[in-house]
């Protein structure tokens, strides 16, 4: 026991070590630098409450403070935002959706808004914002026509707070749209991804044990994000544009990924809202469909261009690396680094011919959600069958966890991707389960069972950024076995933000 406990141990220390590279948020050295343009985490499932279609969830502009202003987050006027589907297999879009955006802003005044904004066209709002939407289709590569979907639709403002918004719900649900049988969203919400990056960041202080009975803190907890979410007919995505018949269906798993462009050239006009000296055709500057993948198996001198190409141009190298993952090779060697001579511990991670990680992150897996199961092309894509029923009580490991509505079927908002990705990195669907994990276990928000899911942002009046704990619970009788119930769930913790003023 003494053995297996320190084993534990050593592999969660290992996994903050790692998690410090990227957290789906900061990825890769150029885009960084640019968040406005920065894919943060994109989502794909079947909703509970919409099974014919395809939900669509894609983040950009990482870790958001709700209070940070007067000039609060939004989308760039400058840039085009994609949300991409592939229902052939090849890495090819075969449907483009555009989102590009407005902004209009005040000459009289400093402020957001002015106290009591009631409504999106209330005058009190003094930044309002605006997109339009393009579908783009692609026959074999290449353009065969575009459609206008809508455009003007309002975007969910930033939350500055109760006196700026009296009801901020009431204006952010101004943004949900339904355009025929679709549904848009676009604005700010809270951060669905989860993760503990403190450990990291302070060489390796872990909170509680191995990571796998809570006790770690959500640093991504009350941030914010602007979000586009889409719900879509099946029909409107499937090769054949028919819904889905079942899980065997031969148009039933479609891959998706969001990316933004730029144009080449881009000069600062005097005017706020100007695109007047941008020039040039546009180029990608930031993509991502499977969490972590860019991050924590793409060596860093690869990850911009991982960013500037398309699935179908670059992810045949990527293969490789997930073949013969460095993580692996860090968990084999970690005892002796730590202990060296001390205590033998084989962890015994598998570090070549990972066929089971190309299959989970870039092929799809055979009988679930590979689009051709003749020729299975490895691409970095969300790959959803759209035929597996949702879930009515999602396990937060989804596939692994015996729920085949969840990652790497897709990806929902309530998958634990952190622990997912240690899990499956660490040999799990190869027999080798290692219990660890980062302590967060859940988002600091229940998320929303209606359109568009995300929870509404905190306001900045009330923003705790990060000072969530994830209470402690009981492990898993097995110790690794995700497929037994994690153990009752506690109230969530937050930690004292300050002395409290009665």
């Amino acid at each position: 026991m003494k053995k297996l406990s320190l084993a534990a141990a050593l592999v969660a220390a290992l996994i903050a070590v790692s998690l410090s590279s990227g957290s789906s948020h900061r990825e890769a050295p150029n885009i960084m630098l640019d968040p406005a343009a920065d894919n943060t985490d994109t989502y794909a499932f079947t909703a509970n409450d919409a099974p014919g279609s395809l939900t669509v969830v894609a983040n950009w502009v990482p870790g958001g403070n709700p209070a940070n202003g007067p000039n609060f987050f939004r989308f760039d006027d400058r840039a085009r935002y994609y949300i991409n589907v592939d229902n052939t297999g090849d890495g090819k879009a075969d449907i483009r959706y555009r989102y590009v955006f407005k902004t209009k802003v005040s000459d009289s005044s400093y402020r957001h808004s002015q106290p009591g904004v009631r409504s999106f066209e209330d005058s009190r709002f003094q930044q309002p914002q605006r997109y339009s939407i393009v579908r783009e289709d692609f026959r074999k590569g290449k353009p065969s026509g575009e459609r206008t979907i809508a455009t003007a639709l309002p975007v969910a403002p930033s939350n500055s707070g109760p006196k700026s918004f009296p009801n901020y719900d009431k204006v952010a649900d101004e943004a949900i749209r339904t355009i025929g049988d679709a549904k848009y969203f676009a604005g700010q919400r809270n951060d669905a991804f989860f993760i503990d990056l403190g450990t990291a960041f302070d060489n390796v202080n872990i909170r509680l044990g191995t990571g796998n009975t809570g006790g770690g803190t959500d640093t991504m907890a009350d941030t914010s994000i602007q979000t586009i979410t889409m719900q879509v007919p099946e029909a409107d995505v499937t090769r054949d544009r028919k819904p889905v018949s079942g899980a065997d269906a031969d148009n039933a798993t479609v891959g998706v990924w969001a990316s933004t462009e730029r144009r080449k050239l881009e000069v600062t006009n005097a005017r706020f809202d100007s695109n007047a000296r941008s020039r040039g055709s546009w180029v990608q500057v930031s993509r991502l469909a499977n969490p972590l993948v860019n991050e924590l198996f793409n060596p860093t001198a690869l990850k911009d261009q991982y960013n500037k190409s398309g699935p179908d141009t670059d992810d045949a190298r990527l293969k490789k690396f997930l073949l013969q993952p460095e993580f692996a090779r860090q968990l084999n060697a970690l005892p002796d680094e730590l202990l060296p001579g001390k205590l033998p511990i084989d962890l015994e991670v598998p570090e070549q011919d990972r066929t089971d990680l190309v299959e989970a992150y870039l092929t799809g897996m055979p009988g679930l959600n590979q689009i051709d199961e003749s020729n299975p092309v490895p691409t970095d894509t969300l790959k959803l069958n759209m035929g597996v029923a949702p879930a009515q009580t999602p396990n937060r490991f989804g596939v692994i966890g015996g729920d085949r509505a969840g990652f790497p079927n897709g990806r929902r908002l309530e998958d634990d991707i952190v622990d997912l990705y240690i899990q499956l990195v660490g040999g799990f669907l190869k027999g080798n389960k290692l219990a660890a994990g980062d302590g967060v276990d859940q988002d600091d928000k229940p998320f929303l069972d209606r359109f568009p899911y995300q929870s509404s942002p905190t306001s900045g009046f009330e923003q705790a950024v990060g000072r969530r704990v994830e209470p402690p619970h009981l492990p898993t009788p097995s110790g690794n076995d995700p497929q037994v119930p994690i153990g009752p769930r506690l109230p969530n913790a937050r930690l004292p933000v300050g002395p409290q003023i009665p």
